[in-house]
């Protein structure tokens, strides 16, 4: 079957759909009178001593639920300087673990700005925008803004945050969470034509499952950019994740994070446990499959390094230089993800599995989260590193890896993809890997000017080239430069599965139908290697959110994962990085019963990460930037 997709653009538009519906995002309106509240002054006071005056911080207090709080022009390119903390205790959600896994209200700390209330602040009539700072510096600590609701926030730079994690000597908590050292939003939190900068999360010296360090630009449920710079921000603990961006990604809500047209780049995160150096996605927390979708966006030169400050424990895992994701899915179009690294202790296993991957984009391969798919299209992952070697893509613990075409990258890690499960996914092809234009095994510097980015003008970086000026996006060349048909393309599936209602049984006959076939090119008895007869007799156990770390399950992930390493180390015909993918399985097998193929139309994205008109050669060029050439 053929079906048609822009899937951003219909994504895109069902998420400003649904914000409407809900109200979540400004619509024109302001107060009762449609004026809303007019900032007209950069002093730090609720109450101003000045007649007529009006601060920032006034204006929050006495807003009505998602009034327009505005500017005066006079303001233009102004900051404001906060000197004071106007709640010591930020209450948001966040998770806890125990004694069951949840999200409650719980205690954030010290924020400069703090609404318990749906906030819109519009600085779009001022052309240079405005600049909300923390002055108090990092030995007052406190977040620039914290939002118990809906936030939408234009042509606002958010900077110098901090969250720390504070003792606390009263409740259950004990220490203040540390999240968003810029901005922290329990809701929806629309940012458009801002930039997070300098801000970090400082957060204990002692391991807790629910009381990481996370998000040292921005932290939220929901998270929408457009058009926005998250760098040079920071996070270090003993756990830490999302130097720039950290989005649960819909725990209480409909809607989906997204990233659209935005530079996420030089930020550092360090721990012992450390993911996502740039941008990291919980899928809306765990045991859940929501999307998260980054479109024309550059994540550059962030790092996830050790925690030099912390006793060594009896295991650590670093991983996702660039982005990391832990539950849900991630749908990606038109981005460069370049020069990101993952350098820290470098330990060959902990329980079978590898503590370090990902330099680009990483995906969990822990045994409590389970990621789904992973989508990819016209976009560029190279130059990245993991303990100075390369390592661009890390497909981790993903049930699915699907190509939409035209994609260059440089080292594509499948080893730990997980495995077909019978009565949840019922197909054994998981790898949809090359299709029309994909490339693996780039030289970066084959398809990107990495030694003549263009670089923000005040932004320094916190990243892999620390204290020099931030990376916004680099030119494309070479194989990444009039690629993409403007007309658009096909791309086919191939769907092999279970031939009947049973997850084993008669369906392990089309099993030994595709080992009988594997033996004849390679010439060797696979099925007699993982003992196939047994098969029938194999048993899935769950719950879906957990099943593979249950040892019920050891005996199936093992048979895959050890067919997929037997198969690259056979003397027979080279399968390519991918090994069992689509190729291998439309012939023999296209009896029209255990497979079927699925034919997908693609539509080239119209525009890049500058908001320039694609293609401008007649042919569209790879990751996030259109280039004309003479």
């Amino acid at each position: 079957m053929e079906t048609k997709v822009g899937v951003f653009r219909i994504m895109a538009a069902a998420v400003m759909a649904v914000a409407l519906l809900n109200g979540c995002i400004w619509d024109g309106s302001s107060g009762s009178d449609g004026s809303g509240i007019v900032v007209n002054s950069l002093e730090d006071t609720v109450n101003p001593a000045t007649a007529g005056t009006v601060t920032l911080r006034d204006a929050i207090d006495r807003a009505e639920p998602g009034e327009r709080i505005t500017f005066d022009p006079a303001l233009n390119g102004g900051i404001i300087d906060l000197e004071n903390v106007g709640a010591w205790h930020s209450t948001l959600r966040g998770e806890v673990f125990s004694p069951a896994f949840g999200f409650i209200e719980r205690d954030y700390g010290p924020s400069a700005l703090y609404a318990r209330k749906n906030l819109v602040i519009d600085a779009s009539g001022l052309q240079d925008g405005i600049t909300l700072d923390w002055a108090g510096g990092e030995e007052n600590p406190a977040r620039v803004l914290a939002v118990y609701g809906d936030l939408t926030m234009e042509n606002v730079n958010i900077s110098s945050g901090v969250s720390s994690a504070v003792a606390l000597t009263a409740g259950d908590q004990p220490y203040t969470l540390a999240r968003g050292g810029g901005v922290a939003v329990w809701g929806v939190a629309r940012l458009v034509h801002c930039e997070i900068s300098g801000s970090r999360a400082a957060g204990e010296a002692e391991g807790s499952r629910d009381r990481g360090a996370f998000g040292g630009g921005i932290y939220g449920d929901v998270i929408i950019l457009e058009d926005c710079v998250v760098s040079g921000n920071s996070v270090k603990g003993y756990g830490a994740a999302g130097g720039g961006v950290y989005s649960v990604g819909g725990r209480d809500s409909s809607q989906h994070s997204s990233l659209t047209r935005c530079a996420v780049t030089g930020n550092r995160i360090a721990g012992q446990h450390a993911y996502g150096g740039g941008v990291y996605s919980d899928g809306g927390g765990r045991g859940n499959r929501k999307i998260i979708a980054l479109v024309n966006c550059t994540l550059a030169r962030n790092l996830v390094e050790d925690n030099a400050d912390l006793p060594e424990v009896y295991q650590w895992y670093y991983r996702g230089g660039g982005f990391y994701m832990s539950n849900g899915d991630l749908k990606m179009e038109g981005c460069t993800i370049a020069e990101n690294q993952v350098n820290a202790l470098a330990f060959t296993f902990f329980n079978g599995k590898p503590n370090m991957g990902g330099g680009g984009v990483g995906a969990t391969i822990g045994d409590a989260h389970v990621v789904e798919k992973m989508q990819i299209q016209h976009s560029i992952i190279a130059g990245n590193s993991v303990d100075g070697v390369p390592g661009d893509l890390f497909s981790g613990s993903l049930i699915n890896f699907f190509s939409l075409g035209y994609n260059l990258i440089g080292d594509l890690n499948f080893d730990y993809i997980l495995v077909p499960v019978p009565w949840w996914s019922e197909y054994m092809s998981r790898k949809h890997w090359p299709k029309a234009g994909d490339m693996d095994g780039v030289d970066v510097a084959d398809v990107l000017l990495v030694e003549d980015p263009q670089l923000h003008p005040t932004i320094l970086s916190a990243g892999v080239d620390e204290g020099e000026p931030a990376v916004l996006w680099y030119p494309p060349t070479g194989n990444a430069v009039d690629a993409i048909p403007a007309s658009g393309y096909s791309v086919s599936y191939v769907l092999a599965g279970f031939d009947t209602t049973s997850p084993f049984g008669e369906g392990a006959g089309f099993l030994n139908l595709v080992l009988e076939e594997i033996d004849s090119r390679y010439g060797r008895d696979y099925s007699a290697v993982f003992g196939t007869q047994n098969l029938s007799e194999v048993t899935f156990h769950g719950p879906a959110e957990t099943w593979p770390s249950e040892p019920e399950n050891a005996e199936w992930i093992a048979f895959w994962q050890d067919l997929d390493a037997a198969i690259a180390e056979s003397p027979g015909p080279y399968l390519g990085t991918e090994k069992l993918a689509d190729d291998f399985w439309v012939q023999p097998f296209a009896d029209g019963e255990n497979v079927e193929v699925e034919s997908v139309f693609v539509v080239p994205p119209d525009t890049d990460q500058l908001g320039q008109t694609r293609p401008v050669n007649g042919f569209g060029d790879i990751g996030a930037i259109e280039i004309e050439l003479p």
